[in-house]
């Protein structure tokens, strides 16, 4: 049974969330409860674990749509402390791949869950202080969505940092002479001064692209097909075409200057 003495952690937090003398409704009163009692069993035992467990189904839909729509990830992140900023190429990334959503907010919700204790016991949770849409106090649910938008940009930025890394395993430089090879241009005759420099040219291209796209086209030039690129580099199969085709529009007037033709090395001794 709670203790009433006036040091108990758990009557002092249930007080400082009713200090503004006004009585609150049934679900956020009972969510002021709840908060009460998890600090008296000291956040650990079946109470915590259904607690979290309503938390994290709580939470887990309306992040998964909010990285769909750049106006709610706006919304949830404004009160963090580190400013959230995305490419383009990432919005649309979050937008299309639901395994990086998934991702995204399952660490945004752990980040969220750990700290989630400390906060209550520091009396974090004052619901007449906290208010939702339409200025209603806000349920222990909707404090904890709250707490995931505070820690979604850091969350954000790990996951930007460990894709980058990702692709730059396969973005190496790529030396000269690996496109002419696969320009068709390994015979013995001499190679065209045009095309000499189109290899070049589309060499500094590809070498000056992004990392994703760097390593796309990398694999690419060594026979890598589509569907084996999306899987090797972890992105769908659309942003592999993407990358292409951004590229092809780009070399497309030097290309068509030089009258060359891409072929595409096949097979695993195309690969390299």
């Amino acid at each position: 049974m709670r203790s009433n003495s006036t040091g108990d952690p758990g009557t002092q937090n249930r007080d400082n969330a009713g200090s503004d003398a006004e009585d609150l409704p049934e679900d956020v009163q009972h969510g002021v409860d709840r908060v009460a009692e998890l600090i008296d069993v000291g956040f650990k035992g079946t109470l915590w674990h259904q607690t979290a467990s309503e938390l994290y189904a709580y939470a887990f839909p309306p992040l998964l749509t909010a990285m769909r729509r750049t106006d709610k990830l706006v919304e949830l992140t404004a009160k963090s402390a580190t400013p959230l900023e995305m490419s383009d190429e990432e919005r649309s990334t979050l937008h299309r791949s639901p395994p990086d959503r998934e991702n995204l907010a399952i660490h945004t919700i752990d980040i969220a869950m750990e700290s989630f204790p400390q906060v209550l016991e520091q009396g974090g949770y004052a619901p007449a202080r906290h208010r939702g849409s339409g200025g209603r106090p806000a349920r222990l649910t909707s404090f904890f969505y709250g707490r995931c938008g505070l820690v979604f940009p850091r969350v954000f930025y790990a996951w930007r940092t460990e894709r980058t890394d990702r692709f730059l395993l396969h973005a190496l430089r790529m030396p000269d002479g690996i496109l002419a090879h696969a320009l068709g241009q390994t015979g013995t005759e001499p190679v065209p001064e045009a095309v000499t420099e189109l290899c070049d040219a589309l060499t500094e291209m590809i070498n000056t692209s992004k990392p994703r796209n760097r390593a796309v086209m990398r694999l690419t030039v060594n026979g890598w097909t589509q569907s084996e690129i999306a899987d090797l580099l972890d992105i769908k199969a659309g942003d592999v075409e993407n990358a292409r085709y951004a590229f092809r529009r780009r070399s497309g007037p030097r290309c068509t200057a030089a009258n060359c033709t891409y072929r595409p090395r096949s097979g695993p001794s195309g690969r390299g």
